[in-house]
């Protein structure tokens, strides 16, 4: 009897021996492509994840239109999905309001966009639409811009999304021009009426690249670009080049530098007789004489010139 029960315990055992072996071969078996109709598991990489706002900045820099603040006088568009008879167009008035219809009067100054369609949402369907979906869209930043005004290429009033510097904003209105001066002033209203006026040095801040210099600018800024004041000055008679020249206000100009402006004199110039023909604003001209070769030895002063005077080097006869 002991042997009989022994025999169909082995023979129970060998199958289900098998069929462990089998299963262990077939764990250890490469595994094949999953039929078409399978979906694989997302991979990691395509999990979200809401970034924080230092690495957003970090990745994309600051937010523009959704974290603009809506002022006066900027004109906003409003829709409603499907009701094209809630949709307006209105510009804030200067109390920072809108009035809507249905609505009646909204402030909206000081606020995002996404505060402004939460608040539009909430009110249509307090007594009117259920679930509306309200979209603002700012068209012109009226309450943002900036006016650059002076030696630009493109002097205007430009919208300012985001924080901007001086340099941003000059190269918004095409760059400096050729005739710019020796600084740019930045004219900035105060709280109390006043108007502040920022002296910027254009050497430091261009070619010294002095990051201090390169100042936020605020809205409402008017970043002027003063051009280099020029005189005129004529000389003529007995030199190389007689012309007009123009020359900047700031660098006095001597008879012997306007002489040299003009090319020098020819062999026939009678350097002790140099005329300066001057107008007075009541029309009367007067005539001064100098020596011109004394003034080259540093014998004589060199006079400085006025603006529109004529220099006039005569011919010798001799």
């Amino acid at each position: 009897m002991r042997s009989t029960t022994v025999n169909r315990k082995s023979r129970g055992v060998v199958p289900l021996l098998a069929l462990v072996l089998w299963t262990s071969s077939s764990a250890d078996t490469p595994p094949t492509d999953p039929p078409a109709s399978e979906t694989p598991p997302p991979a990691a990489v395509l999990e979200a994840r809401p970034l924080g706002e230092e690495e957003r900045a970090r990745r994309f820099g600051p937010r523009n239109e959704d974290d603009y603040r809506i002022g006066r006088q900027d004109l906003l568009d409003i829709r409603v999905f499907g009701l094209e008879e809630l949709d307006q167009t209105v510009r804030v008035s200067s109390d920072g309001t809108i009035r809507l219809p249905l609505l009646g009067t909204i402030d909206v100054a000081g606020r995002t966009k996404t505060d402004l369609e939460n608040e539009i949402a909430e009110l249509l369907e307090r007594d009117y639409v259920r679930d509306p979906q309200v979209s603002v869209f700012v068209k012109e930043f009226e309450s943002k811009k900036v006016a650059v005004t002076g030696a630009v290429k493109r002097p205007g009033r430009y919208e300012m999304l985001g924080s901007k510097t001086l340099l941003e904003m000059i190269s918004l209105a095409g760059g400096l021009d050729k005739d710019v001066g020796k600084e740019i002033i930045v004219f900035r209203s105060l709280a109390d009426g006043r108007t502040e006026r920022l002296p910027i040095d254009l050497e430091g801040l261009v070619f010294a690249a002095d990051p201090s210099l390169n100042v936020e600018i605020r809205p409402e800024d008017i970043v002027y670009v003063p051009a280099i004041e020029t005189v005129r000055i004529f000389v003529s008679g007995a030199v190389r080049k007689p012309d007009l020249y123009e020359v900047p206000r700031s660098e006095p100009v001597t008879v012997l530098k306007a002489i040299t402006l003009a090319g020098g004199t020819t062999e026939r110039a009678a350097e002790k007789r140099v005329q300066i023909l001057r107008t007075a604003a009541d029309g009367s001209r007067t005539t001064l004489v100098v020596n011109l070769r004394r003034i080259k030895r540093g014998l004589e002063t060199d006079p400085v010139l006025q603006g529109d005077d004529l220099v006039l080097v005569p011919e010798s006869f001799f």
